[in-house]
């Protein structure tokens, strides 16, 4: 092995490669190291020759004092010894102007009947950061729904208490129902910020009928007048909770904003694929409709056409159809009012 050169083909493949690569003997000697090697060496002061030829790989890791030099030991003695097949870990590593992050794999093979060891260093930088900004984000979203939970929702509770009493009591009327509107409306607000946050992933899909979950979620809407018809069922996997999610702010979505008092809401089955099998369903109704120019922008947290919405219900439809991998679409029913199309979804085995 020692007598084989760069020049060769096979190690000009590995110079090629973007991942750091360098080939040990069975004492931890490093024999071999390719460009980007030599390279991330050479870019971050390495004192001594950037190739590290020659160098025991071991020996500097049992120098160091940290965790990871010691995982990092340990597992490649344990692929030198047999005793696994390969070894890898991820480890950050701190330069002068960054932090970056590190995939070392440690694999054992044989040539001419001596063993070496293969380590690899690949850059995982990008994946890492991306990982610690979704947990931050997770961090601040919990956070946010146990401030919305706990520190606001109680003193409203409280002070809802005291105007409904006070209402009782017929003490100034006329000035406390708007103060009695706007804590409803403030606890509309929790509650939708609440699903926001807390329900953007799938938690476990089950098998669902279309009928039954519909029917189920129109019971938990203050619909008044309004009728729902089931047009034709079938059966697909979801998670029943997010699923109710997307019924009953579509249902109060119709009620609220479908500009007639004897509304009806029609759910049903889209058919589209080759075979003729359900890809998904829709709800429509008979009300007023979403102009074409604005249909791009109901989805989006905050968007409201009417002073009683929280303007978080859609975003809440598109956010529990996109967890689950669904496309949600909206245009204009036969009978004029707004019709929202969910595709995509997945049948039972």
């Amino acid at each position: 092995m020692s007598n084989v050169t760069s020049s060769s083909l096979a190690f000009s493949s590995l110079d090629a490669l973007p991942t750091q690569l360098a080939i040990l003997d069975e004492d931890g000697v490093i024999l071999y190291t390719n460009r980007a090697w030599r390279e991330f060496g050479t870019e971050h002061d390495y004192q001594g020759d950037s190739s590290s030829v020659g160098t025991n790989y071991l020996g500097v890791c049992d120098l160091s004092t940290t965790d990871d030099a010691t995982t990092a030991s340990q597992g490649i003695r344990a692929v030198i010894d047999g005793e696994r097949d390969e070894f890898s870990f991820e480890y950050p590593c701190e330069t002068p102007d960054e932090r970056l992050w590190f995939t070392m794999r440690a694999t054992r093979f044989v040539d001419d009947g001596d063993t070496y060891v293969q380590i690899a260093h690949l850059d995982i930088t990008d994946r890492k950061r991306a990982e610690l900004e979704a947990e931050e984000k997770a961090e601040r979203l919990q956070n946010l729904a146990r401030m919305l939970s706990h520190d606001l929702r109680n003193p409203l509770s409280v002070a809802a208490g005291y105007v409904e009493s006070l209402l009782d009591e017929a003490v100034a009327a006329d000035r406390l129902e708007p103060v009695a509107g706007a804590l409803d409306r403030m606890d509309d607000i929790i509650t939708d910020a609440l699903v926001l946050a807390r329900h953007d992933a799938v938690e476990e899909l089950s098998t669902v009928d279309l009928e039954t979950r519909a029917s189920a979620a129109w019971e938990h809407v203050e619909t008044g007048s309004a009728e729902l018809v089931v047009a034709d069922s079938f059966e697909f996997r979801a998670d029943p909770n997010l699923l109710g999610h997307v019924f009953e702010n579509l249902f109060r979505n119709g009620v609220e904003h479908g500009g007639t008092d004897h509304l009806t809401v029609t759910v049903g089955v889209l058919d589209g694929d080759s075979d003729g099998d359900a890809t998904g369903f829709y709800v429509e109704d008979d009300g007023v409709g979403i102009p074409a120019e604005t249909r791009d922008e109901v989805f989006e947290a905050g968007y409201s056409t009417g002073e009683e919405g929280t303007g978080l219900g859609l975003s809440i439809v598109a956010q529990a159809a996109h967890a689950h991998g669904w496309d949600i679409g909206v245009t204009e029913a036969d009978r004029g009012g707004a019709r929202f199309e969910i595709t995509g979804v997945e049948r039972p085995a």
